[in-house]
């Protein structure tokens, strides 16, 4: 993390600890009141926990879309794609936003992940004239709420931000300083990431917090990601789920040719043999089960829970599972077993927000 940009966020409270991927930003000081900000405005976070990868070379969009579950080769300049790398049983590795330029793609993975999707495209690369680079010269930061683009909006003169799809960009001018704004996945309601050179994070930060957005860290993002539904690696994403477990519909193409995992994920699909899926859990009490609780419906076993937070909402604690198909209907009663304990929750579709 720049240096300016560490003293900016230290001045406005920021709970700091050391972290695998690099300083990580655990709080403003009021992890409940940073999510809930979202759900009705827009907070900013530093996302570069984020690991970037760029890839480069004739043959660099021919590899992606062999190894990747989505399209690559037909996004242009300024569009991009979530996208899942799975092992050959068509496990997930890592789902990624590619971000595609005329000369590139940057792929943006999860937190600490940076390294092993780096060795794992470098694994395919032979003849190919593709050249890797794990980057971290710029620094990413994430708006999220339904604030967000508006407030984008009025600080770069761009328009209808909203309407870009996951992953797709556009460089934007504040002030001297030039950036990228790119969709990604949303927590309550929208999100987007800005990527900025190191040098002008500092002023961008304080540009955006002047704007409004609310400085939130990492313990606010988690209440944000499992009341919106978003899967994260360690939890719902791993080698022991494939993508349509964890509801990733969206960055798999069912019509473009082989990759490592396909063959799995095609038949799944054709043969409707998913037998597990991601759903919500609303806890009747308080305390957070834990995750890797079994959830039961009655006395019959039906998943385990994969995450769980307070909400953002009114703080009660909420779960992400993956529970056996079919579904309980929304409001369903199940039990969670935490520990020994058995607490009573009620079945949720996500995201919670809209459900």
């Amino acid at each position: 993390m720049h240096s300016a940009l560490l003293e900016s966020l230290r001045s406005q409270g920021a709970v700091i600890s050391a972290d695998p991927s690099g300083m990580r930003v655990d709080s403003f000081g009021d992890p409940a009141g940073e999510a809930s900000a979202a759900l009705t405005g827009c907070i900013v976070a530093q996302r570069s926990s984020l690991g970037r990868v760029v890839l480069r070379g004739k043959d660099h969009r021919d590899l992606l879309q062999r190894i990747s579950t989505n399209e690559i080769n037909g996004l242009k300049p300024g569009e991009g794609a979530l996208t899942v790398f799975l092992n050959p049983r068509g496990r997930i590795l890592d789902l990624v936003h590619a971000v595609a330029n005329e000369d590139q793609v940057l792929l943006i993975t999860s937190a600490g992940n940076c390294k092993r999707i780096h060795e794992w495209i470098d694994s395919f690369v032979f003849r190919e004239e593709v050249t890797l680079e794990e980057s971290s010269k710029d620094t990413l930061l994430g708006l999220y709420g339904p604030g967000a683009g508006p407030l984008l909006e009025n600080l770069t003169g761009l328009a209808n931000l909203e309407d870009l799809r996951t992953a797709w960009h556009r460089e934007a001018q504040l002030g001297q300083m030039r950036l990228r704004i790119i969709r990604t996945l949303p927590l309550a309601g929208s999100g987007f990431f800005t990527l900025v050179a190191s040098e002008d994070a500092a002023s961008v930060w304080v540009a955006l917090v002047g704007a409004g957005a609310v400085p939130a860290g990492e313990q606010a993002l988690e209440r944000l990601r499992v009341e919106s539904g978003v899967p994260a690696l360690g939890h719902e994403l791993s080698e022991d789920q494939n993508p349509w477990e964890a509801s990733l519909d969206q960055a798999i193409s069912l019509t473009k040719g082989c990759y490592t995992g396909q063959e799995v994920v095609a038949r799944l699909n054709t043969y409707k043999k998913v037998q597990r899926k991601l759903a919500g859990l609303a806890m009747d009490a308080e305390g957070l089960p834990d995750v890797g609780s079994q959830v039961f419906q009655g006395d019959r076993p039906i998943g385990k829970v994969t995450s769980s937070a307070p909400s953002p909402l009114d703080r009660k604690p909420i779960a992400l599972a993956f529970l056996a198909l079919p579904h309980p209907p929304p409001g369903a009663r199940v039990e969670v077993d935490s520990g020994g304990t058995r607490l009573a929750a009620r079945t949720r579709a996500l995201p919670f927000v809209s459900s």
